[in-house]
């Protein structure tokens, strides 16, 4: 009994060092995480996020087609891949999906002044100052009518995050080279195969709402993605960050099961040969 007894009291503070200790040491090393704001509050803008679609994609084709594609409605950039980057160091977006994953008023803030709505000041596009909010609400309207419904988590990180960002685990690699993404943002950004592992999700998912309040100074413009669009990419990466973690977890229960079993077994035969010894 007094070996139970002791064994009690080892689960105990095991379990207060697990559960009490490390969130008070992750408080003190990293500080509070600022919530993610998926109202963009910060978003002053007056610009329309409805329209008619096919006043929308005469104005992107006017306005928007000589840099970006739509490949899901057939419209190829006027500018090829390698002319932009030689322009721009970064590979403007293929759009086709854009309404689908990134907030609608965050989006009508960006078209009108995407330095702004993004938070950096060094963002590749230029001001779309010759659209009335009533254009940018034609187009958003036509940029929901052709994006697909229902991207997973893989399909929407490539789309918000693999002009820059390479997950060379899964095989996937920036579309913009590495000295012109060092050219434009002052370093390579980082390959995000293992970052579900190597950051919290909490932490992840308020990065990638504003890097600013995850890294302030960092040059990663802010995406604008919702919160279902947010969440999935989070937990796309932290699913290949760790992708045997479910096996691995239930042949950790069949092993606990196991070394609890013969702890019982032990402490069995242990009170049997002893208590024949005085």
């Amino acid at each position: 009994m007094k070996e139970l007894k002791i064994l009690l009291i080892l689960v105990v503070v095991v379990l207060v060092g697990y559960w009490g200790i490390e969130p008070y040491a992750h408080s003190v090393m990293h500080g509070e995480v600022k919530k993610p704001d998926y109202n963009y509050s910060d978003l002053k803008t007056t610009a329309a996020t409805t329209g008619d679609p096919a006043k929308g994609k005469e104005l992107f084709v006017a306005n928007c087609a000589s840099c970006h594609g739509l490949k899901n409605d057939g419209i190829n950039p006027g500018m090829d891949k390698n002319a932009a980057i030689a322009s721009f160091n970064v590979v403007p977006p293929d759009l086709s999906n854009i309404a689908a994953i990134v907030d609608h008023k965050f989006l009508a803030a960006f078209i009108k002044n995407p330095q702004q709505a993004t938070e950096n000041p060094k963002f590749a596009m230029p001001p779309m100052a010759q659209l009335s909010d009533e254009d940018v609400g034609h187009i958003i309207a036509y940029l929901s009518s052709v994006a697909k419904k229902n991207l997973d988590g893989k399909e929407i990180t490539i789309e918000a995050c693999g002009r820059c960002h390479s997950i060379k685990y899964q095989k996937i690699y920036a579309e913009t080279p590495a000295e012109n993404l060092k050219a434009y943002l002052g370093k390579v950004p980082p390959d995000l195969s293992v970052m579900g592992k190597a950051k919290e999700l909490e932490y992840l998912e308020t990065f990638i709402n504003n890097p600013q309040n995850g890294l302030p100074g960092t040059s990663m413009p802010r995406l604008g993605l919702t919160k279902e669009s947010t969440e999935k990419v989070v937990a796309y990466l932290d699913q290949i960050a760790d992708p045997h973690r479910e096996q691995r977890n239930k042949l950790g229960m069949w092993v606990i099961g196991y070394l609890v079993v013969m702890a019982g077994l032990t402490f069995a035969w242990k009170k049997k040969i002893w208590k024949n010894i005085h």
